[in-house]
């Protein structure tokens, strides 16, 4: 048996390349706190949040000066402006906090008589009820945790069925629009459609329904509009108790009279800075080992620097190219864009589409318009031709809806005359993909459009 030498290469990974990579990635918010909790690691790196002294001063002259030369993007500043000067943050508690549902239910309990059993069971329900304000736990399982009688609990829930908002406490949605209705005129036979017929409703199978239930069409159709005007969702317009998400943009886009100007939110991210006294101690001299250890956190520290800066420049380059191919929405405000890939901002960056792709993930962009994640400026190209180019699916999407808004709502057209239609207007896409357009834009089928007695 003999030894043989094979060459082969191997493509590695440095951990300088895998911060970057991972850097790129985060969001502004994320990168501050991955900055943070380096300078907790890494002593060589000096954290201090001077964002609140000169620096922040800076910032708030820009956005001044931005303030005057821009006025369709001054109301985005002067939130930024009121935020600071009400120095709320989103931690604290705000006097506006909407009321809850608990406590809406809470209240209309109140100044009524009840045993303190009833008021355990009223505070169990209230801390058990979804998302939707639904109480799904089984009665036999609310009378042992409370340790009462079943009829009890039926009791207690029978009054808490009697709260606004109707329906609060239903054990689904089948009980919630019963409930209701029961509060209606003339909904006799809205509630047997609920009891017996929901699955054909949510179909709109009305004919089918009225075949059933030995009723006119009109009828069906009548009782049909009775339960889609009911409140699936009693809890909606409550507050949940979850903390608002607030969308920091990593970019922002200034609109002038004759050109744009890109900036990107630095001042969100604490500066990375090495620390003077160790580096004063490194140049003094110090220990073999002290130096050593210095030396390491100082390489970390500059890697890390060098990987920020690259993300900067990597997120303006990607600015710069977004803009230049979406210069039309930029001017106008028109959501129909542009047929653009990553790829193709790879390919004008001179980068793998792989790093356009980090660059885009869970980053925001503001401009005059409002503020979109970066996702939505790549847009894929559709069938047909517009101006000697592909057309934006975005645009097909538009159009497609725009023929199903005029469309007779007791003939809907079918997914394939549909593509015929667009077709006769340029746009040669399959019935596949107009199901497929169709159901990201969440229209239903032509049989669930359809509209009886109308």
């Amino acid at each position: 048996m003999g030894l043989e030498l094979e060459q082969a290469q191997h493509q590695g990974f440095s951990q300088k390349m895998v911060q970057s990579v991972n850097i790129l990635g985060m969001s502004t918010q994320e990168l501050a706190e991955y900055i943070k909790q380096m300078a907790l690691e890494n002593p060589l790196i000096d954290f201090s949040d001077e964002r609140n002294g000169h620096k922040e001063e800076e910032r708030i002259r820009k956005l001044e000066w931005l303030e005057e030369l821009d006025e369709q993007n001054r109301v985005y500043y002067q939130y930024d402006k009121e935020d600071e000067e009400n120095d709320a943050g989103i931690n604290n508690v705000s006097e506006d906090t909407g009321e809850s549902l608990g406590d809406f239910l809470k209240m209309q309990l109140l100044g009524k008589s009840y045993f303190s059993e009833e008021q355990g069971i009223f505070e169990y329900i209230i801390a058990n009820l979804d998302v939707n304000g639904y109480f799904a736990l089984p009665v036999p399982e609310v009378a042992e945790k409370c340790g009462v009688s079943e009829e009890r609990v039926q009791k207690c829930l029978r009054i808490m069925h009697t709260l606004e908002p109707v329906g609060v406490c239903a054990k689904n949605l089948q009980e919630c629009l019963i409930l209701q209705l029961k509060k209606q005129e003339n909904s006799e036979t809205g509630i047997t459609i609920v009891k017996n017929y929901l699955d054909l409703l949510g179909k709109n199978q009305l004919h089918v329904i009225a075949q059933k239930m030995q009723i006119p069409l009109e009828k069906a159709a009548e009782s049909a509009e009775q339960i889609r005007s009911l409140n699936p969702k009693p809890a909606r317009g409550f507050d949940n108790g979850e903390w608002m998400h607030y969308i920091v943009p990593d970019i922002t886009v200034v609109k002038f009279s004759d050109q744009f100007e890109i900036l990107l939110n630095d001042y969100a991210c604490p500066p990375v800075r090495l620390n003077r006294n160790y580096m004063n101690m490194l140049k003094s001299g110090c220990d073999k080992n002290v130096k050593e250890y210095l030396l390491h956190n100082m390489k970390r520290a500059e890697e890390l620097q060098k990987c920020i800066a690259q993300r900067k420049t990597t997120l303006m380059e990607l600015a710069k190219c977004i803009l230049d191919v979406q210069q039309h929405f930029f001017r106008t405000g028109d959501k129909i864009l542009k047929p653009f890939r990553m790829k193709d901002a790879a390919e004008q960056m001179g980068c793998h589409e792989s790093t356009v792709s980090r660059a885009v993930k869970d980053k925001y962009l503001q401009c005059c318009w409002g503020v979109f994640p970066l996702s939505f400026f790549f847009q894929k190209s559709a069938g047909g031709q517009q101006d000697g180019g592909s057309m934006a699916a975005a645009k097909v999407k538009e159009m497609l809806k725009t023929l199903i808004d005029r469309e007779e709502k007791e003939k809907p057209y079918s997914d394939q005359k549909l593509a015929e239609m667009l077709k006769e207007e340029g746009v040669d896409i399959s019935r596949r993909t107009v199901v497929k357009y169709r159901e990201e834009m969440m229209i239903p089928n032509s049989r669930e459009r359809k509209m009886y007695g109308v």
